[in-house]
């Protein structure tokens, strides 16, 4: 999700994507007017399917024509903060066991900041940032804002290449089969630009994790 620039906004509004997951907060529901569509986007946008990333992948698409600079999203309190240190527990506790598949996009749906705040991972399941995919010729970046004219019906993206990836961040991806947002980022290039879904291929990475979740 690229490197946000924190504020001190705390206002949110609920999330009507094209998945029932951003539904089903009703602890937001009295502040949806403070955002034009889908909250933290300060943006008309609309959640729509990527089959270019695999199945049941979708991105952010703008919903009118957005002007150069100009600022499309805000961090609130929709932005869960988990230290390093304590997602071993988070995860035993909000998933079971063999829910690889939830785990994953647990961790493909947060990102990590770069140094010095690379010791948290920031999880965002009610704000739809969280489908904000990665691309090589970003039209968006934080906290410049749209980086030119996005057109209606344009996907929003941003370039990972920033994200924080500390090795406890990319251990635990490499253990669930899964890059980290700059190893996606790295690939992406590797490959002239070409989009692929994001799978490590690479052998089974030891970690914290290893044994409460015996695959």
């Amino acid at each position: 999700l690229g490197f946000w620039k924190m504020k001190d906004e705390s206002e949110v509004a609920p999330d009507a994507s094209a998945t029932e997951e951003l539904k089903n907060h009703e602890e937001y529901e009295d502040d949806s007017h403070l955002f034009p569509t889908h909250a933290a986007f300060t943006i008309p946008v609309e959640i729509k399917p990527t089959p270019r990333l695999g199945n049941d992948q979708f991105g952010v698409f703008a919903a009118e024509d957005i002007p150069a600079n100009t600022d499309f999203w805000i961090w609130t309190h929709r932005v869960v903060e988990i230290p390093s240190s304590q997602m071993g527990s988070y995860i035993a506790s909000h998933y079971k066991a063999d829910d690889l598949e939830g785990i994953r996009q647990f961790l493909r749906r947060g990102f990590v900041l770069p140094p010095p705040y690379d010791d948290v991972f920031y999880s965002n399941p009610t704000d739809a940032a969280t489908y904000m995919n990665h691309s090589t010729t970003p039209n968006c970046a934080r906290p410049q804002g749209t980086c030119r004219l996005i057109q209606k019906g344009e996907e929003l993206t941003m370039d990972y290449s920033g994200n924080g990836n500390p090795e406890w961040y990319v251990d635990l991806c490499h253990q669930y089969g899964i890059l980290t947002a700059v190893e996606i980022a790295q690939e992406e290039r590797n490959r002239g630009g070409q989009v692929e879904p994001a799978v490590y291929q690479g052998p089974p990475k030891h970690s914290l994790l290893e044994k409460m979740m015996p695959f």
